[in-house]
């Protein structure tokens, strides 16, 4: 089973057709280029494969930070917000 990091990379690079070598856990959704639309479709993504709902993943959010909230789901399943980056 993949790592959480993994699985939105993976997600990221298919979906995004970005290069795996630029998805890496310190970098932001906004430095990759994303906007919200894009998050709203790796959000509903993400859910499919894991069972967990994300709402209002901010752009600067962290891929590592977003992968450890994923880990941390615990049983609700239910996430409302994605942790912030600190500089």
């Amino acid at each position: 089973m993949p790592t959480s990091t993994e699985l939105i990379t993976t997600t990221l690079t298919e979906t995004f057709d970005l290069d795996p070598s630029d998805v890496t856990p310190e970098r932001t959704f906004e430095e990759l280029g994303l906007d919200s639309l894009a998050l709203v479709e790796m959000g509903l993504m993400l859910q499919e494969r894991t069972g967990v709902a994300l709402e209002d993943v901010p752009l600067h959010t962290t891929i590592g930070g977003l992968a450890a909230l994923l880990d941390r789901a615990g049983a609700d399943g239910a996430l409302t917000a994605a942790p912030h980056r600190t500089r």
